[in-house]
C-alpha cells in the first residue's frame, strides 16, 4: 500500500514537473513527458524473440 502511495505522489510530481519544464522550454527543444521525471517509471520491457520450438516436439512427444 505504501509502495502504491509513494507511486501515485511520484505521478503527480512528475506530471508538474514535466509541465513546469515544458512551459519554460526553448521552443526548438523538444517536449518532455512525465516518465522522463518519474524516478519509478520504468521502460517497457522488450518481448521475447520468438524461436522454432519444433526441435522439443521431437523430444518430448512420443507417438
Amino acid at each position: 500500500m505504501a509502495e502504491g502511495r509513494q507511486r501515485d505522489q511520484w505521478n503527480h510530481t512528475a506530471q508538474l514537473l514535466a509541465m513546469a519544464y515544458n512551459t519554460h522550454r526553448d521552443p526548438k527543444a523538444r517536449a518532455l513527458k512525465p516518465a522522463d521525471f518519474h524516478p519509478l517509471a520504468g521502460k517497457q520491457a522488450s518481448l521475447p524473440k520468438v524461436k522454432d520450438l519444433s526441435i522439443l516436439k521431437t523430444v518430448f512427444v512420443k507417438e
